[in-house]
């Protein structure tokens, strides 16, 4: 299931709150991916969760999350919220260490 799923580029200042975190659309590009396809991609604004420095990062038209720290402080697959914390220890605990896919 995408968390993020739009039908048409979001306007520049188009706020979205993720996770409880806010981010704001400052822009948009062309990727070219792999298989030659140009899809656009949306570039956001936001705060680093960790230290509270406004960051960038970009995600396609449909994306199932989106980053929650700056590049210095950058941490996949690490909750950020203490229920997050608690999803990720049950997980672990039924199936044992997390693996990416």
């Amino acid at each position: 299931m995408h968390k993020i799923n739009f039908r048409v580029l979001p306007l520049p200042g188009t706020v979205l709150m993720h996770e409880g975190q806010r981010y704001v659309v400052i822009g948009s590009d062309l990727h070219k991916r792999r298989d030659g396809e140009i899809v656009p991609i949306i570039c956001w604004k936001s705060h680093c969760a960790e230290c509270g420095r406004p960051f960038e990062c970009w995600s396609g038209m449909r994306s199932g999350t989106l980053n929650r720290r700056c590049p210095e402080h950058h941490a996949p697959g690490k909750a950020v919220a203490a229920s997050g914390r608690k999803h990720v220890a049950k997980h672990i605990s039924k199936r044992g260490k997390r693996r990416k896919s």
